[in-house]
């Protein structure tokens, strides 16, 4: 007896679904493609609960007529594609036929659509047919996906969660309205509207809808073509960048794709003018013959390959250097009036009526032992946390793993030039201060306190939808840290208090740091490994950078301190602090010693 045998259409369609239809952004995007291809100008989504529950798309389109609206939910079946040739030749978003089957054979839909006058309704529900029947005429297309994976548990439980399944949704949302400015998106979810983009055709406006005001003002057009590519598009200038890959928006006639070395060319050409780790908010819509590249390389379309690649790379290259280049590239300061600013001799705040208790005799008696063990360079004004009195017995425990070294130089204006009776030491200022202010921001993150200080104005994050709504579900993370930290608006976040130990002059730039690691590491978030990244991110941004000129007394400074680390002979990424040289390294060099 035979034992291969044909799939049953239901199960296979089944099968397929695993690869077209992975989470409710999957369902959205081939509902929106679909919608684009019908030739929309005005695309709904409603989602309820994220989508898990229930999602609805309508567009303007030209619709379908009753043949076709039944046999869409065919597998295979497609209006963009009849020959092999035309598979060499795509114009459309969609062109497999699997996606509409793969979507009912685990879910329920409703399908209402027009065409002439004539209004058709089908409905079904895990890949059977309900209902075939007319309905009322509206000119478009309304499809109605409910009770996703509901035949289907296992795909069902590794759902993310609705935070996580939104945030997804609305980042899908956001590159679309950027693919299709022309296009009118109205995103909402729970009756809550998410997005809304005018369809005027105006690109910088998608991107102030997205990403804020803000953001935009610091958005660069660039143009550029060759024999077979054109480019449009917008760049942001280096200082306003991210610490995701996500904010590079690619677009290649229409469609949005993924392609790493597309993204590491992009970044590399900002390589002169920002850090390697950050990545600068960009949309490319690149145009080209549809012949020139090949969509059919996996079943999400987001991969795609290129004719002439070399070309386009440099292209794209040249174009983002020149535009940069073109720019005064020194960031615009806000000067704000100085305000008189309490001295607080004693931190212990009240934050319900902002009063500071003071204890001078009893806090410059502590200040004094905690100078002469660590020199944080605390003086009156300075408004960073004082370390608890565990802190203090932390670092008497140390033992000195350096030994007496006294400067008497600065090399390169990185270098700090040491010697004692051993010989000579050099010591990297940047790297050994990221040692000292890594061990201090650590020690804060790990031992919180509840000594905090109002701001004197709020600071206001603003965000775009997706990121906005990943900090929402993961908030407490951010108020553990005793930051007060709210909702404003409907995407933007309001700061009133942050620990005593942030940054006096900048604490904004802490707050904007600890946001975007939280968004980076979503998926894979862990309480430590955060505390640690943030700690060497912090320190890094804190201490004095190379080619920096510093007096004696700043180099023995950081000398104490580095003494006192648990570690002085590695900065927290891993580099040396220190190097020596010792007299009979010194003296063989010298033809001193034998």
């Amino acid at each position: 007896m035979s034992k291969i045998k044909v799939m049953d259409e239901l199960l296979s369609n089944k099968i397929a679904a695993g690869e077209v239809v992975e989470k409710c952004v999957s369902v959205v995007k081939e509902l929106v493609e679909n919608s684009i291809d019908a030739q929309s100008n005005e695309i709904i989504i409603h989602l309820k609960e994220s989508g898990i529950r229930e999602i609805k798309v309508i567009d303007n389109g030209i619709g379908m007529d009753k043949n076709d609206a039944l046999l869409a939910f065919q597998r295979h079946a497609t209006s963009k594609l009849y020959t092999a040739d035309d598979l060499f030749n795509i114009n459309s978003l969609g062109f497999r036929g699997e996606a509409l089957p793969s979507i009912a054979s685990v879910s329920e839909v409703i399908l209402k659509t027009c065409q002439n006058d004539c209004g058709t309704l089908i409905h079904i529900k895990g890949g059977k047919l309900l209902e075939n029947t007319n309905c009322e005429a509206r000119v478009g297309t309304n499809i109605t996906v409910t009770n996703l994976f509901y035949n289907t548990p296992a795909r069902l439980k590794h759902l993310s969660s609705t935070y996580s399944e939104l945030a997804n949704i609305v980042d899908y949302i956001n590159k679309m309205a950027l693919s299709y400015p022309n296009v009118k998106f109205k995103l909402t979810n729970d009756d809550k509207e998410l997005l809304n983009t005018d369809g005027s055709g105006n690109l910088l406006k998608v991107i102030k809808s997205i990403y804020g005001l803000d953001i935009t003002k610091k958005m660069l057009s660039v143009e550029a073509n060759n024999d077979d590519y054109s480019i449009k598009g917008y760049i942001s200038m280096p200082e306003v960048n991210r610490a995701s890959r996500n904010y590079m928006t690619t677009i290649v006639n229409g469609r949005v794709i993924k392609n790493s070395i597309l993204n590491k060319i992009i970044n590399e050409s900002y390589s002169n003018y920002k850090e390697d780790t950050r990545y600068p908010i960009v949309v490319l819509n690149i145009n080209t013959d549809s012949s020139l590249i090949d969509v059919n390389v996996h079943p999400s379309k987001q991969d795609i390959k290129f004719s002439n690649f070399e070309d386009l790379k440099n292209l794209i290259s040249t174009m983002i250097k020149n535009k940069i280049q073109e720019k005064l590239l020194i960031p615009k300061i806000e000067i704000k009036e100085d305000q008189p600013e309490p001295k607080y001799q004693n931190i212990s705040l009240n934050l319900e009526r902002n009063i500071v208790s003071e204890d001078t005799t009893t806090n410059n008696d502590y200040k004094t032992k905690l100078s002469n063990l660590i020199n944080f360079n605390y003086d009156d004004t300075n408004e960073e946390e004082i370390p608890n009195q565990e802190y203090i017995e932390e670092i008497k425990d140390k033992n000195n793993k350096l030994p007496e070294l006294y400067p008497i130089g600065l090399a390169l204006g990185t270098y700090i030039i040491c010697e004692n009776e051993k010989g000579i030491y050099l010591i990297d200022q940047h790297a050994a201060q990221e040692r000292i202010n890594y061990e201090k921001y650590s020690y804060y993150l790990s031992h919180p306190s509840n000594n905090t200080i109002n701001t004197l104005v709020p600071i206001l994050i603003e965000l775009p939808m997706n990121d906005y709504l990943i900090i929402k579900k993961n908030i407490d993370i951010i108020k553990n840290m005793n930051i007060d930290i709210e909702e404003f608006g409907d995407r933007t976040f309001r700061i009133s208090s942050h620990p005593t130990w942030f940054p006096k002059n900048n604490p904004d730039k802490v707050l904007k740091n600890i946001i975007e690691q939280i968004i980076k590491e979503e998926k894979n978030f862990n309480l430590t490994k955060f505390n640690d990244h943030l700690a060497a991110t912090m320190a890094c941004k804190a201490s004095v950078k190379g080619n920096t000129r510093i007096t004696i007394e700043d180099m023995e400074s950081i000398i104490n301190q580095l003494r006192n680390c648990t570690n002085p002979f590695n900065c927290p990424h891993g580099r040396p602090t220190i190097i020596e040289f010792t007299t009979y390294e010194l003296e063989k060099m010298f033809k001193r010693s034998i």
